[in-house]
């Protein structure tokens, strides 16, 4: 629902949408923080049952989302906390996959991991996207790494079915090229988002501050003579800054 509502709000425009995935996002801190993890469920006043992976996998991915949308950097170290915590609660080494269930959750007889897409993507999936796209967002190469193992274990199976792994299938699209790291910075970095957004190319990241900011993407970089300025980069390599959408975009999908 958070990520809908934000997808609602960066396709629309209309600011309810992004009030509702606030008030979400805000409820979801708030009340289903289970230390660094999550709860599973809220009812009666209070919250009950360890996270599953797919808690993990769609909280995430509406965080990142809210990330990008406003630029609130507290999004995306909610991000940051779930993500290290399904890493070290969830993975398994040995597969380079994600169990379903904590390891301090109750003790099953097997723990399963899930795997296929269905009407609803798997949660592991989902979890390898969010790795992609944090890994490039917070500079963390070993998260993107982690990405690409997972995607590794699939591979076959997305070739051989891929109506049953769509999800998979969208990142191994992804991967076929460089995802574009797109950089605002300015005062008008929101404007800039707004125009981004009504263009359809999913295989970037953004990242945005009207000031000054210590994400890897924005560290060091400026609104150059006080006009808000576009970088494009492709694993951590930028081109030349620019000052309007159409030329960013131009550069992130390598139109000369």
């Amino acid at each position: 629902m958070l990520k809908g509502l934000v997808d609602a709000f960066r396709v629309f425009g209309e600011l309810s949408m992004l009030d509702l995935a606030l008030q979400n996002a805000v409820f979801l801190r708030d009340h289903l923080r289970n230390g660094n993890g999550l709860f599973h469920s809220w009812k009666g006043g209070r919250a009950t049952i360890a996270g599953y992976l797919e808690d993990y996998a769609f909280v995430i991915d509406g965080y990142i989302a809210l990330y990008e949308a406003t630029f609130a950097e507290e999004w995306l170290e909610e991000a940051k906390v779930l993500t290290a915590y399904a890493i070290e609660n969830f993975f398994d080494e040995q597969e380079n996959l994600f169990f379903f269930t904590d390891r301090n959750a109750e003790k099953l007889i097997a723990r399963k991991k899930e795997l296929f897409d269905n009407v609803i993507p798997a949660s592991n999936s989902v979890m390898a996207t969010n790795l992609h796209k944090l890994g490039l967002l917070l500079g963390k190469p070993l998260w993107s790494a982690l990405s690409d193992k997972m995607l590794s274990q699939v591979k076959k199976l997305v070739l051989a079915e891929p109506q049953f792994l769509s999800n998979w299938a969208s990142l191994f699209s992804y991967r076929t090229q460089p995802t574009a790291e797109i950089a605002i910075v300015g005062p008008e970095a929101q404007v800039y988002r707004q125009e981004i957004d009504h263009m359809y190319y999913p295989n970037k990241v953004l990242a945005g501050t009207v000031g000054e900011s210590r994400m890897p993407l924005l560290e060091n970089r400026e609104a150059i003579n006080g006009q808000t300025t576009l970088y494009v980069c492709f694993n951590r390599t930028c081109q030349l800054p620019v000052y309007t959408v159409n030329e960013a975009m131009a550069q992130a999908m390598g139109v000369e």
